[in-house]
């Protein structure tokens, strides 16, 4: 019995392997915010097809247009003319969100003063803030 991967159109995997690395090439090239939300779809005569996974990022990809094109055409062996760029809910896994929280610790004197200076504090929403904040203090 002939294994799945050998029965694929070498055309059509060669093809994904051109599409990832264009996909790929674009990551190194928009601000990294973008990373995750596209894939490119394809190339029609001198457009290039772009699915997103949510219209915001549609938005955002469509203002990015001229650096998309500039940093494609080289890589596609032919002048890039136009973009077309489509939004399909779901059809794209979102990369994770990281927690970017830091510890923030401080010095027993600084502690001790972010906590006298909360005590004159009438707005009782940012006392608690400060309190709470001082009590970070290394001791």
């Amino acid at each position: 019995m002939k294994s799945f991967k050998s029965q694929l159109n070498p055309v059509l995997i060669s093809k994904s392997h051109q599409l990832e690395r264009l996909t790929s090439i674009l990551n190194g090239e928009l601000p990294p915010e973008t990373s995750g939300h596209y894939h490119v779809a394809g190339i029609d005569n001198s457009t290039l097809v772009i699915i997103t996974d949510s219209p915001v990022w549609t938005t955002r990809l469509r203002q990015l247009g001229p650096t998309i094109i500039e940093a494609l055409s080289d890589k596609v062996g032919q002048r890039l003319q136009h973009i077309r760029i489509v939004s399909r809910h779901g059809s794209i896994k979102a990369p994770p969100q990281t927690n970017h929280t830091i510890n923030r610790v401080l010095s027993e004197q600084s502690g001790q003063q972010v906590a006298q200076a909360a005590e004159h504090i009438k707005d009782e929403e940012l006392k608690k803030a400060l309190l709470k904040f001082s009590k970070r203090s290394k001791k």
